[in-house]
């Protein structure tokens, strides 16, 4: 089971990322997060690997869950729809429009 880090996050720049590498490497293996800024904007999050592991596992059983409630919703609308194109035949066939 994962858990999730709710520690404020830390902004470094790439700059100082660089240079520091290791020291945010270290700090990030003992749970460190980390924002990477570039020009001062936010572009990519450094996490411990079993946070982006449980972020991943959310990730793709949040897309399951969507995709099977996709389906469930189109496999109910083409019953309804065919449902709808039953009782009209009948009605047509009980009203003798239909030979």
């Amino acid at each position: 089971m994962y858990s999730y880090n709710l520690s404020p996050i830390e902004d470094i720049h790439t700059d100082w990322l660089r240079s520091h590498l290791r020291f945010v490497l270290n700090e990030v293996n003992h749970g460190a997060r980390y924002a990477i800024l570039r020009r001062g904007k936010p572009i990519a999050g450094l996490v411990p690997i079993t946070e982006a592991r449980a972020l991943f596992e959310a990730t793709r059983a949040d897309r399951k869950y969507r995709d099977m409630h996709a389906d469930l919703k189109r496999r109910d609308e083409d019953r309804l729809r065919q449902a709808v194109a039953e009782q009209g035949l009948a009605e047509q066939a009980q009203a003798g429009w239909l030979r």
